[in-house]
């Protein structure tokens, strides 16, 4: 499209998005870290991080978040893309941080891997990480707040031979950016698309332009090291390079006729302290490192022997899959510390409870600490968390039971599937022992019901009257797709006394990974079942019970119209629903999804043979894959709140937005006012004015970008006016939105604000 500006095509991608997607007006809600309840582990300890949301497979890094001089700590988690903020408390010889998403926003969107490398030696990390085709690069401009620039257009290019062509790294490579003929500026190591043999891609940088600013990239080896890795194994080969004009296995397998690269993990370090740059090898499959020594020179590396047992001065890693490590100071003493955590891309490959292994020290002598690195002060539960609150003990106090998809029980190689786990689902039971104004939770046990003798995987569990006596039963879906019933023998008012009725109730089946709620939907007085699927839909099963004999029979196996699948990304939705009435008696539902959106619909009652309503995406809540939510008013004042889990197997912990918003009603839009957004566009301050209005104090301010993601900007009321501090925003169409009270009215209206 010749003659188009940046700005303008994305105006017509922006405008193209239905309006739904971008923003969620009614159902607002804010995430709590340092007001959130205490949560206290079994052992009695406070939790410090208890709703930063779980661990699975992640990668490390330091940066300064704050500008305040001290190097903050970053973890991407691959499995959900999630980027987790921590800022370091700062004390000499001691690991003490504190959870702060915020930050979060200001980074990319990051897919696959992250690192943090000063690549131009500025003293501030840019962000290297995976995409399509290879690797792009974001350079750190960060003055007071975060910012980074895309500097790779798409990726990173070398010239190779005599063409440039991009450096390519799958998404199954995590690749070694360092200076590795020590020049001063940061080369590529990374194993080549056939896999067995390392690429050194050289940047040219000093050499042309005497600095460490530009990405200039030639490949100089082919066989940096001069080893082979195994094609479908973690075997190494020393003092051996491809020679293809003599070596018919290479010839076959550059023509496709032999088995291709199946990933592996690079860290190099001198972990020996000779001046040479060693190698720590992880590989698909295998749950050790592979460390090779470097004997040769800075210019020509080549390995000499190597270690099937890393750390060797300490207990090696051993994880459950593909390991891969990071090296940051988590404990200000000056050391590069190191961190091995799974580079796996299969969800059930990993040990999510334990997958962040720490060990102190310096290279040539590491202490192992723990095998769950910030784990041990988060709720994580392993593999996925679905919550519900219940009040389990009759103390009138709202509990949270947490469902999983499991904690890893065994793994093995199969000669034909590779590496399989064998998960084990459970309930977890988290005592609410605070008070009706100030609710607090500690863990009472991992396996509530001891219901990890099913050997099932992924039970979500729903409360509700399902066979009719007046007090609440148990129902778990599961990732066959039926229901476990657990039958409640207490009295009306007493603590639950649950016994398993049948571990496939009613032989109800949706399909796979069933997601139950126990509701009353048509208003008959009987609890109705509605379950969610992998497909994304709800099946609504009506109570048809009569005489004290309990009996469901099927409506629907697509309620409300309801898909949450994206179907771009995925055949699969994993629909979680909850039905929420608000304290106007509006019946809303939300829909935890398989790429974490939770999804929201109104026009339910009197509806239930048509489609539901689409609301939106709840915004600023994507705290992983496959999301569930739960919704209660367990303090007793006008805001509700909501658990939030997630794949990683952790909660994050919200609450009702604001005042204005605190029931979650339906706000008014005002039509009959104009929203005044100067200058637009606009590249460092906007102001904001509501034509007419001489205060706009109690009024509050959302900007979403393209993609419908809540920015974190800086807000300042000068009585008529909202100031938008907009420094650090890329350049773009966003929309602005702002709430207000008419009144004893919530009202809304919305903007459009270019960035340039």
């Amino acid at each position: 499209m010749p003659g188009l500006t940046r700005n303008f095509i994305l105006l017509i991608s922006v405008l193209a998005i239905p309006f739904s997607l971008i923003s969620q007006p009614a159902l607002q809600f804010r995430r709590l870290t340092d007001n959130a309840p205490k949560v206290i582990d079994s052992n009695g300890e406070e939790l410090k991080l208890p709703f930063a949301g779980g661990l699975n497979a992640c990668q490390f890094g330091s940066i300064d978040l704050n500008a305040d001089g001290i190097k903050d700590l970053v973890v991407f988690d691959r499995q959900g893309y999630r980027i987790l903020p921590f800022i370091n408390e700062g004390i000499a010889s001691h690991v003490s941080y504190t959870y702060h998403p915020e930050y979060a926003a200001d980074f990319p969107a990051i897919e696959h891997w992250m690192q943090l490398v000063d690549y131009n030696n500025d003293g501030k990390v840019d962000i290297f990480t995976y995409t399509t085709g290879g690797i792009k690069v974001y350079r750190n401009d960060s003055q007071s707040g975060l910012v980074f620039t895309q500097v790779s257009k798409p990726y990173l290019v070398s010239l190779q031979g005599t063409t440039l062509t991009n450096i390519f790294v799958t998404y199954v490579d995590f690749p070694a950016i360092v200076d590795v003929d020590n020049d001063g500026d940061k080369d590529i190591l990374t194993f080549w698309g056939l896999g067995s043999f390392i690429e050194w891609h050289k940047n040219l940088s000093m050499e042309t332009y005497g600095n460490a600013d530009s990405l200039v990239f030639e490949k100089v080896s082919d066989c940096w090291g001069r080893f082979a890795e195994g094609a479908e194994n973690n075997t190494i080969k020393l003092d051996t390079c491809p020679e293809y004009s003599l070596n018919p296995e290479m010839v076959s397998r550059l023509k496709g006729n032999g088995p291709k690269h199946t990933g592996s993990t690079l860290l190099v370090s001198d972990f020996n302290s000779d001046g040479l740059y060693d190698l720590v090898l992880g590989d698909v499959d295998y749950p050790a490192l592979v460390l090779l020594t470097n004997g040769g020179t800075p210019q020509e590396a080549a390995m000499v022997n190597y270690t099937t047992s890393f750390p060797q001065q300490s207990y090696p890693v051993n994880i459950a899959s593909f390991p891969a490590c990071s090296m940051v100071d988590v404990n200000n003493d000056g050391k590069q510390d190191l961190i091995a955590s799974p580079f796996e891309p299969s969800l059930i490959r990993t040990d999510g409870a334990n997958s962040c292994w720490l060990y102190t020290g310096t290279t040539a002598s590491y202490n192992f600490q723990q095998k769950d690195f910030l784990q041990h002060d988060m709720i994580d539960l392993g593999l996925g968390a679905y919550p519900l609150f219940f009040d389990y003990n009759g103390d009138g106090l709202q509990d949270i039971i947490v469902g999983n998809y499991g904690y890893l029980d065994s793994s093995w190689l199969d000669p034909v599937y590779g590496l399989t786990c064998k998960y084990v689902s459970s309930l977890a039971l988290f005592q609410n022992t605070g008070t009706t104004a100030v609710p607090s939770f500690k863990l009472i046990t991992r396996d509530y019901l001891n219901l990890s003798t099913l050997q099932m995987q992924s039970l979500i569990p729903a409360a509700g009257d399902v066979d009719g006596d007046g007090v609440a039963d148990l129902l778990c879906g599961n990732s066959k797709g039926k229901l476990v019933y657990l039958h409640n023998k207490a009295t009306t008012g007493q603590p639950a006394d649950f016994e398993l009725g049948d571990p496939a109730y009613m032989q109800i089946d949706v399909g796979d990974f069933s997601a139950p709620q126990i509701i009353d939907l048509d208003d008959d007085g009987l609890n109705d079942l509605v379950i969610g699927n992998r497909k994304g839909k709800l099946f609504y099963y009506h109570n048809t019970s009569q005489a004290g004999i309990s009996s469901y029979s099927l409506v629907s196996d697509s309620l409300g119209g309801i898909d949450v699948t994206n179907t771009e990304l995925s055949y699969y939705g994993y629909s979680v629903p909850y039905f929420y009435r608000n304290s106007s008696g509006k019946l809303l539902l939300f829909v935890g999804s398989e790429y974490g959106e939770v999804w929201v619909y109104s026009n339910i009652e009197n509806n239930l043979n048509e489609k539901f309503t689409f609301e939106g995406l709840l915004q600023g809540i994507r705290d992983g894959w496959r999301s569930s939510v739960a919704i209660a008013n367990i303090d007793n004042d006008t805001l509700v709140e909501m658990p939030s889990g997630n794949y990683s197997g952790g909660l994050g912990y919200y609450k009702g937005y604001s005042a204005s918003v605190n029931h979650i009603d339906e706000p008014q839009p005002l039509v009959h006012d104009r929203l005044i957004i100067v200058p637009n566009p606009a590249s460092q301050v906007a102001m904001m004015y509501v034509d007419g209005m001489e205060d706009m104090t109690g009024i509050t301010c959302n900007l979403y970008n393209a993609e419908g993601r809540l920015q974190n900007i800086t807000t300042i009321i000068n009585k008529s006016t909202l100031q938008l501090d907009i420094h650090g925003l890329s350049s773009g169409l966003y929309l602005a939105e702002i709430f207000l009270m008419k009144g004893q009215t919530l009202c809304r209206m919305t903007g459009k604000l270019v960035v340039r």
